[in-house]
């Protein structure tokens, strides 16, 4: 029987690094009778199981789009095809809505809808990976403020309440698919960080004997403070820096947890802003910042989330222990 393994997110959790790695590795995962599938791919008609969160059984469009999808696993010249495309499961949240991936129903009814066109034919295997919840919401605020967000990370998190039991629901979710759906849930930190990739590849497809050329896992990094505090303060000063040419320079001067002193931080500003936003951004740089828990913080959050995720640890759906995310 053919195998569909449906990678679908979390983000911020290792989604870029695993596309990397099978990016990387296409052509030797081919070789294997492995299949590869991602974004582009999807955009070019292949296998297009975009937007399955917004799966309705009675919407003609995904009667279509499911029957066509069928046909072309049940066609593929593959023994196992990955999928891999974070936003399969919707926009990652605290951007558009602080809603926890609110249409994550959706997609799994359309996994069991497609369970049930191709039984006997295609095995279907969804891969789901998340983060213990302070390290995820860290990770998120992280890459919102290097998009333009404005807002302190005290206000994020009080407003990041659906997160808090998010990914105990959506095991809970997926775990109600019908017998023979292969679901498996991989805890980040159980990957070695020096040998991620193949970890990352044992999860989707199992053992392998692929050489890794690349052991660690690399994908959207986190900013460094420094950056991150630059960052926010231009975003609170008006700064638009996103798009400028002049930003891909200043920020990679601050890809180590040391830059210098703020004065050497306005000395690369002044030649790109103007003095008017130069001397709001020294004000907000100059005030303090939080970017992240600090100790007492983490553990008071964490406590909070001790039943529901040794719950979620105790599913058979989930690789990993709840020591990997006790503090």
């Amino acid at each position: 029987m053919k195998t569909l393994i449906f990678h679908m997110g979390a983000h911020r959790c290792g989604s870029t690094a695993v596309q990397s790695v099978l990016r990387r590795e296409r052509a030797a995962l081919a070789e294997m009778g492995v299949g590869v599938s991602l974004r582009s791919d999807m955009l070019g008609g292949d296998f297009d199981l975009s937007r399955l969160h917004r799966y309705h059984s009675f919407n003609p469009f995904w009667r279509q789009k499911l029957n066509r999808t069928a046909q072309q696993l049940c066609a593929m010249p593959f023994d196992t095809l990955v999928m891999s495309e974070e936003n399969l499961m919707g926009t990652m949240p605290m951007v558009r809505s602080a809603q926890f991936y609110p249409h994550f129903h959706r997609l799994v009814q359309g996994l069991g809808r497609l369970h049930a066109k191709l039984a006997g034919k295609v095995r279907i295997a969804p891969r789901l990976v998340v983060r213990r919840q302070d390290r995820y919401l860290e990770s998120v605020y992280a890459f919102r403020v290097s998009r333009g967000f404005q807002d302190g990370f005290d206000r994020f998190v009080k407003e990041a309440g659906d997160i808090r039991r998010g990914w105990l629901q959506l095991a809970e979710q997926l775990s109600a698919l019908p017998d023979g759906v292969d679901t498996r849930i991989a805890m980040l930190e159980a990957w070695p960080k020096g040998n991620g990739s193949a970890s990352a590849l044992e999860f989707l497809i199992g053992a392998h004997d692929l050489p890794m050329s690349v052991r660690r896992l690399t994908g959207n990094t986190r900013w460094p403070t420094p950056a991150l505090r630059v960052a926010l303060a231009m975003n609170r000063a008006g700064i638009r820096w996103k798009d400028e040419d002049w930003s891909p320079a200043l920020f990679e001067t601050m890809a180590g947890d040391d830059i210098g002193s703020d004065e050497q931080v306005l000395d690369l500003l002044k030649p790109h802003v103007r003095i008017s936003s130069l001397k709001r951004f020294k004000g907000h740089f100059a005030a303090p910042v939080k970017l992240g828990f600090d100790e007492d913080e983490r553990k008071d959050f964490l406590k909070a989330q001790e039943k529901d995720n040794k719950a979620f640890c105790a599913l058979p759906v989930v690789q990993g222990d709840y020591d990997l995310w006790a503090f």
